[in-house]
């Protein structure tokens, strides 16, 4: 793979890149890429003039809580960057990450949008390309807090590095231009006192390696690293080893759980002085399938309470015959319980939590699943369960031992008008995802390929896959009687009621229109719904009497939706899976 960091400046007139595509060849290996222009702007939508235009050295930028340069904000700003860049032909990976939005083209194709609000995320987009000139045009706003912007891209399968490019720098900070690239077919140096090259000094230099690593099949993998000095390894983006220090030869590794297919991997390295030595590996771990489920109660040591101890109440009921509630918040946490498991190894767990049959009443639950690196929710209503176990979904999990479930008393409802119970929570290891039927050209992967490819039901009422899962801005709302989903990349409304039908309206509300009806009155703990929602609620009194009140209040969250031949499947990280049938009946997972 060859990977390339795209560098910054001045903007060239029609002219000069007419001249420059006489002269120039197809970008090489060593090739320098064009300039870029940078404009900032001190609001968050690129409107106006911008505050400050500039040549940047390279779209890689963290700026903490800083700001750019004078005179933008710290916060509340917004910057894009354009160029043309002369590419050989070749499928290209591109590469972004972001804190806060983001968004990006090439060749006027939007193939990125991540425009939300979020902490540092890393996004990736493929895309063939034809030899010649191609525009790129990435955009960016910050909020508040730190402020993040990276963009990046690599062709694969690139025969000139078939293993790991490796660039290599005459200083320890991979600084600058390297001073070698070179393809290295393995990462197994021990290069004593001596250098690693001519052009190499022995002391103070850096290497970076990068390549694709196509995986035959998903599962648990240990990378490992050994280094004197400074090394840190990523994969996909992710942070998995980072010991930049000074140090004898250590060696250190980590554990993930990775997807089928191909994955980014890239390796950093520092030498110092003295002696000087890199290597890094990977193996897969046997899946933990046959291993016991591990439960975390209550009252075992991996379960934490927190915050206003006085707020919890033992109770001698649920499981093994103990339970604690509270009473919940409305947003404020006050009080919160964490279940941390010992897990045997990396793999795939469901997560499942026992809600006990009295003092669990609340209709939203939001329990926080930390794993493998990333974080996801899901609310659940405990009020309909008695001394049940309920599935919170199936995740990746490293086993390192820092992953937990977590559940506050923030629930959204009257203060004090429900019980929330804290019981037990178990992590059941299930096998690795089910093979699927090889008759689809594309083939539904994660969340939705696990329920796709286990379900034949789900698989012939949908049908094939037209489009891979993309990530979606949702906002989502539930009701006495069911829920609504708003999806922004289509401005769609589906509404899913409990008889398991559902509608779709198009979302006809705009900026300015009125947000609810202050003639609407709901019940005390119930909510009008705002904006959209309200919108097709008041408007379409089959919808209002089929859904109820609200019982929580709107808020927006990143999901994701795929296609299909007969409806479509929609995830919610806080309501699970919907898969929504051309026949007007939708099943929830």
């Amino acid at each position: 793979m060859v990977a390339r960091r795209l560098l910054c400046g001045v903007g060239r007139s029609l002219l000069a890149l007419a001249l420059l595509a006489l002269v120039l060849p197809v970008w090489s290996a060593s090739a320098a890429v064009p300039a870029f222009r940078g404009e900032y702007y001190n609001n968050r939508s690129l409107v106006g003039a911008p505050a400050l235009v500039r040549d940047d050295a390279e779209v890689n930028f963290n700026w903490g809580a800083g700001s750019p340069g004078s005179p933008v904000h710290a916060d509340d700003f917004s910057a894009r960057w354009t160029n043309s860049v002369n590419l050989a032909a070749g499928t290209y990976r591109f590469t972004v990450r972001a804190d806060d939005g983001i968004r990006l083209w090439v060749d006027d194709a939007l193939i990125i949008d991540r425009w939300v609000l979020q902490p540092a995320t890393t996004y990736t987009a493929d895309r063939t390309l034809s030899a010649g000139y191609h525009s790129v045009r990435m955009e960016y706003f910050e909020a508040s807090g730190d402020a993040v912007a990276q963009l990046s891209w690599a062709r694969l399968g690139d025969s000139s590095f078939p293993e790991w490019k490796a660039e290599y720098y005459t200083n320890p900070d991979l600084a600058g231009t390297p001073a070698l690239v070179r393809n290295d077919a393995a990462i197994d140096f021990d290069w004593g006192t001596g250098s690693p090259a001519p052009s190499i000094p022995v002391d103070n230099f850096s290497v970076r390696w990068s390549r694709s690593v196509s995986l035959a099949s998903g599962g648990a993998y240990t990378f490992t690293v050994t280094a004197d000095d400074g090394i840190r390894l990523r994969v996909d983006g992710r942070l998995l080893i980072d010991r930049w220090i000074d140090q004898p030869a250590r060696t250190y590794s980590a554990n993930t759980y990775l997807a089928a297919g191909a994955h980014d991997v890239v390796v950093e390295y520092y030498e110092r002085g003295g002696m000087a030595r890199a290597q890094a590996s990977w193996a897969r771990i046997a899946s933990p399938a046959d291993t016991p489920t591990v439960t975390v109660d209550d009252l075992d040591v991996g379960f934490t309470r927190g915050g206003d101890l006085a707020a919890f109440t033992g109770f001698a009921f649920g499981y093994r015959d103990h339970m604690f509630y509270l009473w919940n918040s409305t947003s404020a946490v006050y009080a919160w319980g964490r279940w941390t498991p010992n897990l045997p190894g990396p793999g795939r767990y469901e997560v499942q939590a026992f809600i006990p049959s009295r003092y669990a009443g609340t209709s939203a639950a939001t329990y926080r699943i930390y794993h493998n690196g990333t974080r996801h929710d899901r609310t659940i209503s405990q009020a309909p369960y008695y001394d049940e176990w309920v599935s919170l979904g199936t995740y990746d999990f490293d086993g390192a031992g820092k992953e937990y479930v977590y559940l506050s008393s923030a629930t959204g409802e009257a203060w004090a008008s429900r019980a929330i119970g804290f019981d037990a929570v178990r992590f059941i290891a299930r096998s690795e995802q089910p093979a699927p039927p090889p008759t689809c050209t594309i083939t539904p992967v994660l969340g939705f390929g696990s329920v796709w490819a286990s379900n034949a039901s789900v698989r012939s009422a949908l049908g094939c896959a037209t489009r891979a899962e993309s990530p979606v801005w949702l906002g989502e709302q539930t009701f006495e009687h069911g829920r609504m989903f708003w999806r922004q990349d289509t401005a769609t409304i589906y509404v899913l009621y409990d008889d398991g039908t559902w509608q779709q309206f198009a979302d006809s509300w705009h900026t300015g229109d009125p947000e609810t009806d202050p003639n609407i009155v709901a019940p005390a703990g119930l909510y009008q719904p705002k904006r959209g929602f309200g919108k097709v609620w008041r408007e379409n009194p089959a919808v209002r009497s089929k859904l109820g009140w609200g019982t929580i209040e709107e808020h927006g969250l990143n999901g994701a939706v795929e296609p299909f031949e007969r409806g479509l499947m929609l995830w919610s990280p806080q309501l699970g899976i919907h898969a929504l049938y051309n026949s007007g009946r939708w099943q929830h997972f």
